[in-house]
């Protein structure tokens, strides 16, 4: 319902209006009659109408005063005068002030008003949405800076000078919160239907919400699953009670995380200040006492970095190039040691990124099984030595995912053959001349390969054939034909049925996915 308040001196005048449509079964609800300027002004405070029907000559206050009125006051209403003259003359300065229109009141039918409601109605509808559009940006705009001065501090003085004009950034007192997603990095990266930048939004977007019904708190995201609220608090509110409102607001929001998203969180609430210059040390100095709260193993901890260095990183990287098992979880080990006291979603990423790019390396693929085996538990809810645990599961898997460390476990006959197929498996290979290669018989061979891989020789490069087909359809451009042929299949038919047989689609679906 559009609510409409009309103002009239003469009680017959506002009765036909009353009486001249069924106003809502058009979607108009009569909110108050006014029956003077005075109380026409009382009346527009009070209810904030959208749409007012104002006569122009009232004895107290006539329209041209109530419309400068308006003006000055820039109340959010469409106004509409009604007189009895048919002169435009006299309502010109009415509109200049703003009035949408004018109606005469001998001229006024059912038709005329509706019309007249009816473009008023469309105007409220666009002016609604550019104003969401406006306040959207705007949040935008001052979630941007926010970001942009916890890092670099004030690097545009007039940008800041308009800031400050802004109610976020007003003078007052303020107070930071923190919060951080527990092992955000490990659910985003294990965690197909949590994907990380609609993860971050969903989050900001309720924030955004739960804030604003509070009319306090802007968010904005930092990096590894971290948030920064800003709160804003006029100088005359108590300390304690600002900590009391700011501990309410944030406990709101991470009970509405949790429930929401079925995440775990904590944050950390920073001192009060009152110039927000000073935001920037302020945030380092509330990072910090957050940051010994995640993944704490020991109470006297011990200061430590809150990253890999280069030698860890090294060392790691050169145990999975060797596909050595027992020296990656030594060096795991170290490395949790090293950052038991501090073990930050730093931390985790860049172990998770030495994982990925060793995969990729080595297209290995996880399979939804395969994060299940490792994955034990709640990953919201783990602790230190969860993730510990959970990490070394992780590397040692990728690393037996590995061909050439499967094919380490084999035999020398096996191991032989399984290289020379990974490197020719484009040419013509049969058993017969696989056995010849080898210097053995077909037979003993096939029962060999069978024994140690658990497949046929057939099986297995028919196997081999076809993932190397995936990933180029996967990772380049070429035609399926192209593709068929690079891999050894010298029938097109062919390819396309044993493709659908070994993966369950066709290679086309694989491509559009």
């Amino acid at each position: 319902m559009i609510n409409v308040l009309l103002a009239d001196d003469d009680i017959l005048t506002l009765n036909r209006l009353m009486g001249l449509t069924d106003w809502n079964a058009h979607g108009y609800e009569i909110i108050g009659q006014a029956h003077g300027g005075n109380e026409c002004l009382k009346l527009l405070l009070e209810y904030q109408p959208e749409i007012l029907i104002l006569d122009i000559d009232m004895p107290d206050k006539n329209g041209v005063e109530i419309t400068r009125e308006i003006y000055e006051k820039q109340f959010s209403v469409k106004i509409v005068i009604l007189s009895n003259y048919d002169t435009f003359d006299f309502v010109r300065d009415a509109m200049r002030y703003g009035a949408y229109d004018y109606l005469l009141k001998h001229q006024l039918t059912e038709a005329v008003l509706l019309a007249k409601l009816q473009e008023l109605s469309e105007i409220i509808e666009k002016e609604g949405i550019r104003n969401l559009h406006l306040s959207f940006f705007t949040t935008v705009a001052k979630r941007r800076y926010l970001k942009g001065l916890i890092q670099s501090g004030i690097t545009n003085s007039e940008e800041h000078a308009h800031m400050l004009t802004q109610k976020d950034f007003a003078c007052g007192s303020y107070c930071i919160s923190l919060m951080q997603i527990t092992n955000f990095i490990l659910i985003t990266h294990f965690s197909p239907d949590k994907n990380r930048k609609k993860l971050i939004d969903s989050i900001i977007t309720l924030g955004d919400n739960i804030f604003s019904s509070m009319d306090n708190g802007l968010i904005t995201y930092m990096e590894f699953g971290q948030f920064v609220i800003l709160f804003h608090y006029d100088n005359q509110i108590s300390s304690q009670k600002i900590m009391d409102q700011t501990l309410k607001a944030m406990n709101l929001f991470a009970a509405n995380v949790n429930k929401l998203f079925e995440l775990t969180c904590m944050y950390q609430i920073s001192d009060i200040f009152t110039e927000i210059e000073r935001l920037p040390i302020i945030y380092q100095k509330t990072k910090q006492l957050l940051e010994q709260k995640p993944f704490p193993l020991k109470k006297e901890a011990k200061e430590t970095n809150e990253c890999l260095n280069l030698e860890e990183e090294r060392n790691l990287m050169d145990a999975l190039a060797a596909f050595n098992v027992s020296e990656t979880e030594k060096i795991l080990e170290g490395i949790f040691q090293n950052h038991s006291s501090n073990f930050s979603q730093r931390v985790v990423d860049q172990l998770l990124q030495i994982g990925i790019r060793f995969q990729q390396n080595h297209k290995v693929e996880l399979s939804e099984d395969g994060i299940k085996e490792i994955q034990k538990g709640n990953m919201a809810r783990m602790k230190t030595q969860d993730i510990y645990q959970f990490l070394m599961d992780y590397f040692k898997k990728i690393i037996e995912c590995v061909p050439e460390y499967k094919a380490s476990q084999y035999s020398l006959h096996i191991r032989k053959a399984v290289n020379y197929i990974r490197e020719n498996y484009s040419q013509d290979l049969s058993l017969s001349l696989m056995a010849e290669y080898l210097h053995i018989s077909p037979t003993h061979l096939s029962r060999l390969f069978r024994k140690e891989t658990g497949f046929s020789f057939i099986d297995y490069l028919v196997n081999y054939r076809i993932e190397c087909a995936r990933q180029l359809i996967i990772n380049t451009d070429l035609d399926l034909k192209t593709i068929a042929e690079q891999v050894g299949f010298h029938g097109y038919n062919y390819f396309l049925r044993t493709y659908k047989e070994k993966t369950g689609h066709t290679p086309s679906c694989e491509k559009k996915q």
